[in-house]
């Protein structure tokens, strides 16, 4: 299949990378109320992120309003809270991209504000981040918190293709060529991706880049505490939402 063809394309691909993004890096650990966030200092981004996702008991909304991060030194910090702004030709346009979702902790004022930490968020293709896979992902988790434990890992894979790296400039921060997640889902079932940071990974095709955690471990450096038949296993299909959850609007 054509999506297989491009899925060992990407691996590959990445295999020509270093084994993770943050040998040699300084990292920065960030913790927060209800998450901890690995910060790279020289990219000026998040390199990965957990959270125990909880049950859904609040509505409190998302400020539009962004803010850099205190806690980082100044040098590590992103230039600008503004938006990614490129020329209406551009063929990919890119969101301020959060890694740790601002609706999962809407039952706290504080703690969905602090989601727009710039220290949560990188340049993501807008596609993937409002209708993709990523999204796709977001709203898996949105259903199965309700029902039980969810677990959730995930971050970026920064690469070497400096062609993308459009904000360099304006606000300080690499764009990652890649983004990863790992759910664990309540059953104990566990699924993970690697998704192109680009128009590509569409809700669609999610499947198409799972991968077992074991592979996400090799290109990040990352373990996770899974048995061996959940770390090793590659699924075919990523969890369906559970029957009665209609959640799409995050």
């Amino acid at each position: 299949m054509a999506w297989e063809v491009k899925l060992k394309s990407l691996l590959l691909f990445l295999t020509s990378i270093a084994l993770s993004s943050s040998v040699n890096a300084e990292l920065i650990t960030l913790t927060f109320p209800g998450w901890e966030i690995q910060y790279n200092c020289q990219k000026r981004g998040p390199e990965s992120f957990f959270y125990q996702a909880v049950p859904d008991t609040g509505n409190h909304k998302r400020s539009s309003r962004f803010h850099a991060e205190e806690r980082l030194p100044r040098h590590c910090r992103q230039f600008s809270t503004s938006t990614y702004k490129l020329s209406k030709n551009a063929e990919i346009f890119y969101d301020r991209g959060h890694m740790v979702p601002a609706n999962h902790f809407d039952h706290d004022k504080a703690m969905i504000n602090a989601t727009n930490s710039m220290a949560n968020i990188v340049p993501q293709a807008s596609k993937l981040n409002r209708h993709g896979a990523w999204r796709k992902t977001e709203e898996l988790v949105e259903c199965y918190r309700d029902i039980g434990i969810t677990n959730v890992w995930g971050g970026v894979i920064w690469g070497k293709d400096f062609r993308n790296d459009h904000f360099f400039e304006t606000h300080g921060v690499v764009t990652p060529d890649f983004l990863w997640k790992i759910i664990q889902f309540p059953n104990g079932k566990v699924n993970g991706w690697i998704m192109p940071n680009s128009n590509a990974a569409t809700a669609v095709n999610m499947d198409s880049y799972l991968v077992a955690p074991k592979t996400i471990s090799k290109y990040t450096g990352i373990k996770f505490p899974f048995f061996n038949n959940e770390l090793n296993k590659k699924d075919d299909f990523s969890m369906k939402k559970p029957k009665g959850c209609s959640r799409e609007h995050l």
